[in-house]
């Protein structure tokens, strides 16, 4: 059951924890004014937490390219509005979460299908 500090969590704060968030590290490339590259700190169906040198402004639009794989396919594509920002981790970034608005070509499926992966329990070793 949820307590009240979290149902006054997710009031103030609606676009959270819609979404298992998957703690991963993946390249992704922000557009804004300027490009800047990072990685990503976590991911979710419904957003992005990512770290870069400058602070954007909350509301502000960016497109990111997110590298789900290894391989040679194709970035996801989307538009995210940034909902919230903080001091990094690090102390020399700044931490954005983006909220997707709209993806390119199949970008969400392929997006969904990546999580859904990552979601998938570790099979056991048989008993002995």
């Amino acid at each position: 059951m949820e307590t009240e500090q979290e149902a006054g969590q997710r009031e103030q704060h609606p676009y959270h924890r819609r979404y298992i968030r998957h703690k991963v590290r993946l390249k992704i490339e922000v557009q804004t004014r300027e490009s800047y590259q990072s990685w990503t700190n976590n991911l979710s169906e419904d957003g992005v937490c990512f770290e870069i040198p400058r602070k954007l402004p909350i509301g502000r639009e960016v497109v990111a390219w997110i590298y789900i794989h290894k391989s040679k396919e194709a970035p996801v594509q989307a538009r995210c509005r940034i909902v919230w920002s903080a001091k990094g981790s690090s102390g020399d970034k700044i931490e954005h979460g983006g909220q997707f608005l709209r993806f390119t070509g199949d970008g969400q499926q392929r997006l969904q299908q990546y999580l859904a992966e990552l979601s998938r329990p570790v099979s056991q070793p048989p008993p002995i």
